[in-house]
C-alpha cells in the first residue's frame, strides 16, 4: 500500500509552502517541502495544491500498488478530491485510489504539517506495533491484575507546558499502586509531532542502564508490560491498528487502548472485576 500525507501552510503576505510524506507498507520513502505554485488566495487553495502535488508524488513512487491513499487534514479539500477519485484512478491502472481526511495530530500528518512550515523532519527510528483494544480483551485485563503487569502511560503537565513546549510525565503503575511518576519530558513544539519526539526521548531513557537501574529499584518491570494510549498520546496511533510505542522494540510488551474512554481510570476500573 502506498500512502501520501500532505499538508500546507498559507501565508497571506509571503510564500506559502506544502509538505508531503510518502510511505509504502508503513516504511517512509520520501519527505519534502515545496513552495505552493501561483498566488493562493486562502488556505483552501493551498490544501488543494497540496493534494495535487501528492498525486504527482504518486506518479513517481507508485509501482502497481493495489491501494493508494492520499491523506489531508482539510475536510473541504478532501471532499473535492473524493469527487475526482475515479478520474485519478484511471491514471493508475490496477490500483484503488482514495482520498481521506486525517487529523493533524496523527504522527505522519504532523510530519507533513511540520514540513509545510519548513521544519526539518527526520525519519523516525520508532517502529510501529499492533494496538489491542482492552475493552474487547478480558485476557489483557486479567493479565494486568493477576500477574501484576506494569502499565506505562503519559500525561501532560499543564503547569510546565507553554506555547513553545509540551511537557509529559511518564507514569508506571500496577493495579495496586504507582511505581514511578518522576520522569518528566519537556518537548519543543515544531518539527516532528511532539508526541513522537517524546516517545523517542523515553525510548532512549528506557535503554539507558542508569535509568533502568533506578526504575528497577522502584519495582518497575518492563518485560511483558503494557503501554496505554491515552488522549495525551493518541497522536502516536497510526491510521489503522498500529501505533508508535514509548518502549524499545527489544522489550516484549503490548500497546493497548480503548476507542471511547482513553483514560487510565477506565482501564483500571474495568480491570477491578478480575481481582
Amino acid at each position: 500500500m502506498l500512502e501520501v500525507y500532505c499538508d500546507s501552510s498559507y501565508n497571506e503576505s509571503e510564500d506559502s509552502y506544502l509538505g508531503c510524506v510518502v510511505l509504502r507498507d508503513g516504511g517512509q520513502l520520501h519527505q519534502s517541502t515545496t513552495k505552493v505554485p501561483g498566488h493562493p488566495q486562502n488556505n483552501l487553495d493551498c490544501e488543494l495544491a497540496a493534494l495535487n502535488f501528492a498525486i504527482s508524488l504518486v506518479r513517481i513512487f507508485s509501482k502497481g500498488d493495489a491501494e493508494i491513499i492520499v491523506y489531508n487534514d482539510s475536510t473541504e479539500a478532501v471532499r473535492a478530491f473524493q469527487g475526482r477519485a475515479q478520474e485519478v484512478e484511471k491514471e493508475f491502472s490496477g490500483s484503488r485510489v482514495s482520498f481521506e481526511y486525517i487529523p493533524r495530530e496523527k504522527a505522519n500528518q504532523a510530519a507533513a504539517d511540520s514540513l509545510s512550515k519548513k521544519f526539518p523532519v527526520f525519519f523516525s527510528s520508532i517502529s510501529t506495533s499492533d494496538v489491542e483494544s482492552f475493552s474487547r480483551r478480558e485476557d489483557v485485563l486479567s493479565d494486568i491484575v493477576r500477574n501484576g503487569r506494569n502499565v506505562f502511560y503519559l500525561e501532560k503537565v499543564p503547569e510546565m507546558s507553554t506555547n513553545k513546549k509540551t511537557c509529559y510525565r511518564l507514569i508506571v503503575r500496577t493495579m495496586e499502586k504507582t511505581l514511578s511518576d518522576d520522569l518528566v519530558y519537556p518537548v519543543k513544539k515544531g518539527g516532528p509531532g511532539t508526541q513522537v519526539k517524546a516517545a523517542e526521548e523515553i525510548r532512549k531513557d528506557l535503554s539507558n542502564p542508569v535509568v533502568l537501574s533506578s526504575l528497577k529499584s522502584k519495582g518497575v518491570r518492563l518485560e511483558n508490560s503494557y503501554f496505554l494510549l491515552t488522549d495525551e498520546t493518541w497522536g502516536l496511533r497510526g491510521t489503522d491498528s498500529q501505533a508508535y510505542s514509548i518502549l524499545p522494540s527489544s522489550i516484549p510488551h503490548k500497546i493497548i487502548c480503548d476507542e471511547v474512554d482513553r483514560s487510565p481510570q477506565n482501564l483500571f476500573r474495568r480491570a477491578e472485576r478480575f481481582r
